[in-house]
């Protein structure tokens, strides 16, 4: 019975927490507000979390730990190349990830934690790249300029499709980010 509660009042801070984060953002978040609008006492939030940190943290490492078991699930049956390592079905994967979460992902991209959220996503990337033998340490451009690029540019369209409300399917999503992986800059805008 306890676990159901405690399942209860974590899905109600969630839920108080993206609706908080949608209209104050995370500076101006407190615990009375996510308790007030959880309808909850401040003992219950205090029986999970030691305060709204520890809420955020929890809540950034289960998104970014599923997004890296998504990758290296598909991983590590191959493991040679780029195109391995960012296989359509990966991406997609990922993709579906963040729209089965769009309520909680669209309300962080959209917050004051925005450049948080797009650092940490552009620096999982690089680490499911090294982890797979991929050669970050003598590119063509000097680090961290290439991993920066690369990285930052993928979490970037990631980004943009999320405060654009995912508008694009996962297939038009991912036609655009392989489009970039193929096109240089200039082929981009002719």
């Amino acid at each position: 019975m306890g676990n159901i509660r405690k399942t209860d009042s974590k899905k109600r801070i969630l839920k108080a927490f993206i609706e908080i984060l949608n209209t104050d953002g995370f500076n101006k978040m407190t615990v009375s507000k996510i308790t007030s609008l959880a309808h909850i006492n401040r003992g219950t939030f205090y029986l999970n979390y030691i305060d709204k940190f520890d809420l955020l943290e929890e809540i950034e490492q289960e998104i970014f730990t599923k997004i890296k078991t998504i990758k290296i699930k598909t991983i590590l049956l191959e493991k040679e190349t780029i195109d391995i390592i960012f296989s359509d079905e990966k991406i997609l994967a990922v993709i579906s990830y963040l729209q089965s979460n769009a309520a909680l992902i669209t309300a962080l991209i959209n917050s004051d934690l925005k450049n948080s959220i797009q650092e940490q996503l552009a620096n999982l990337l690089k680490n499911i790249f090294t982890e797979n033998n991929a050669n970050i340490n003598n590119p063509k451009i000097a680090q961290p300029y290439a991993s920066n690029i690369i990285f930052g540019s993928i979490s970037t369209i990631f980004i943009t499709w999320i405060k654009n409300n995912m508008q694009e399917s996962p297939e038009e999503l991912l036609n655009i980010i392989n489009s970039y992986r193929k096109l240089t800059p200039i082929d981009i805008f002719s």
